[in-house]
């Protein structure tokens, strides 16, 4: 289809619900815009006339000849449904290491324990996005086994590694922080994590969301000068956030829950003001996955910005793959305009205590 000289096709990442009565039905159309954003339009008769005839005769009348206006085209490209040919978003997969090309895994999973199949990661709840369900993985731990990675099942037996199989318990035998990392997050309210996922993962993070930006299959959020795309609740991230609570837990001295997950891929210009974080934000681990240009310590010259306890500002600066957590409730925090030409994406996890009640969203 062709409009103002343009060649038109339909996007392939689009979706479309049927809401109401079939005599007066509300499509809510959800479509990935490239260089854009996500798009989330409830196409009725009051908003798109023309757009809403065409995917009721379509749709809900069954038609395959059902004629289109120009009106209607336009409509339709402005809803996502359709999209300029040379423009349309491609689908972007999680890049995922097979266990021959990541030697520390494998060494790991030598000194410590064997690696899980996709049947056992099931068995011992691990929250597995819908795009891993089918394939062939196995997870290899991490950080005294405190995380358990994905990797893209190996041309050899796992049974060859020489490793022995683990129990299937979530809490890690040993403690996942040395006692001064506990003692300036009991005494500052923030600290420093070294080693929280595996690098290659890091690495593996920052493509994946910043190409999901690029692709537009991120919502944007331009309110207060932020100028960022996000993701609440992503299943890749939730995979990650749900295992890292064992370690909030110790740190925090007391029994923990994941409340939600945030990605936040910042354009050049954004910021963030000082503020305190919403209740169920007790406890933030932020996770630095992309940033260009680093500086000559390879750190993001773009700091986090914390009010410390003692009334002293602290400008974090983070490396990749580095993490902070903080009680975000009670310390104020910011970021000041992320310099013209650079980058940044940050992946928050969210956590409450046990007995907290409240909203967790």
């Amino acid at each position: 289809m062709q409009r103002a000289g343009i060649e038109l096709a339909l996007n392939p990442g689009a979706s479309i619900a049927v809401q109401g009565e079939d005599a007066s039905p509300a499509f809510l159309v959800r479509a990935p815009v490239k260089a854009a954003a996500l798009s989330m339009v409830l196409v009725q008769a009051s908003n798109f006339p023309a757009a809403h005839a065409f995917l009721c005769s379509t749709l809900v009348d069954g038609r395959s000849d059902a004629p289109l206006s120009a009106q209607g085209a336009d409509e339709l490209l402005r809803i996502g449904l359709f999209a300029p040919r040379d423009a349309l978003p491609r689908a972007v997969s999680y890049p995922l290491a097979t266990l021959e090309a990541s030697a520390a895994a494998q060494a790991r999973c030598q000194s410590e324990v064997e690696a899980l199949s996709t049947d056992s990661a099931r068995a011992i709840l691990l929250h597995l996005p819908d795009d891993w369900q089918e394939q062939e993985l196995h997870f290899v731990p991490h950080h005294h086994g405190s995380i358990w990675a994905p990797v893209i099942k190996p041309s050899i037996r796992v049974s060859e590694i020489g490793c022995v199989r683990p129990a299937t318990s979530r809490e890690p035998a040993l403690p996942l922080d040395n006692a001064a990392t506990h003692e300036q997050f009991t005494r500052d309210g923030f600290t420093t994590l070294q080693d929280l996922l595996p690098a290659v993962h890091v690495q593996a993070l920052g493509q994946y969301f910043r190409e999901l930006a690029a692709e537009g299959y991120l919502a944007r959020d331009d309110g207060g000068g932020t100028r960022r795309f996000m993701a609440h609740n992503h299943p890749v991230a939730n995979f990650w956030h749900q295992q890292l609570n064992e370690r909030v837990a110790q740190l925090a001295g007391r029994r923990t829950k994941p409340s939600y997950s945030f990605v936040s891929v910042y354009d050049q210009g954004g910021d963030l003001s000082w503020h305190t974080d919403r209740p169920p934000c007790e406890y933030t681990i932020t996770l630095l996955v992309d940033y260009a240009p680093l500086d000559q310590d390879h750190r993001s010259p773009w700091a986090l910005k914390i009010r410390g306890r003692d009334g002293r500002l602290h400008a974090v600066h983070q490396c990749l793959g580095e993490a902070l957590i903080f009680k975000g409730r009670e310390l104020k925090h910011s970021r000041d305009v992320l310099p013209g030409g650079h980058r940044s994406t940050s992946i928050l996890f969210h956590f409450v205590d046990d007995d907290y009640h409240g909203v967790m969203q």
